[in-house]
């Protein structure tokens, strides 16, 4: 607890609002995005499902605002059996398919059966618009490098609990300096990545 706390006052002093972001495609996602308020159908009926499953999200306002802001179609969920961020992108995409995969596996069984045949072919053959994980772990790096294969220019990643140990920050860092990565925003419960080519590479922090 302490170690996370430490963090968020470093996060504080380190971040910034809209104001000095000079990306276009970031200044646009924080004003157009997570600076906006939540459609209310849309916080009502995550209100409605948490009441009757196991659903727990940090900040379901900004993945609500995120998801109705990318419009993601097709997405994978890494790292939970129970598929708890699937619904809560069904409610602003109703029509988006949603791929579960809990690593229960060894690291490289995961890896390597990360895109199997059966899972593709849930996919509709279609590359990911948006791929989840849960939490940051030592595999991460690896199953993040086997993703890369079965996205587009347009995809999206975010990534859960940067801040709750070192381990985590340096898998974060690593993610950061991968060399497809353009774009990363930090918004301390929620790390965003996007490998846009078009982008230069740049990293920002930013409070919500």
């Amino acid at each position: 607890m302490f170690f996370r706390f430490f963090q968020y006052v470093k996060f504080l002093l380190n971040s910034r609002n809209q104001h000095g972001v000079h990306s276009p495609f970031v200044y646009h996602l924080v004003t157009k995005c997570f600076y906006t308020k939540v459609d209310k159908k849309h916080l009502k009926h995550y209100q409605e499902i948490k009441k009757s499953a196991l659903l727990g999200l940090n900040k379901p306002k900004l993945i609500l605002k995120v998801i109705a802001y990318f419009k993601p179609i097709n997405s994978l969920e890494i790292g939970n059996s129970l598929g708890l961020v699937a619904p809560v992108i069904k409610i602003p995409q109703p029509n988006a398919t949603v791929t579960t995969i809990a690593n229960t596996l060894g690291t490289a069984g995961f890896v390597e059966n990360l895109f199997s045949e059966s899972q593709v072919k849930a996919t509709n053959n279609k590359p990911f618009d948006l791929v989840f994980f849960n939490r940051i772990e030592k595999a991460t790096l690896s199953y993040f490098e086997s993703c890369l294969s079965n996205i587009h220019n347009e995809t999206f990643f975010i990534f859960k609990n940067l801040y709750s140990s070192k381990e985590k920050r340096t898998t974060w860092a690593k993610i950061k300096q991968h060399p497809k990565v353009t774009v990363t925003v930090d918004v301390f419960h929620y790390g965003f990545v996007f490998i846009r080519k078009e982008q230069q590479k740049e990293h920002f922090k930013i409070r919500i």
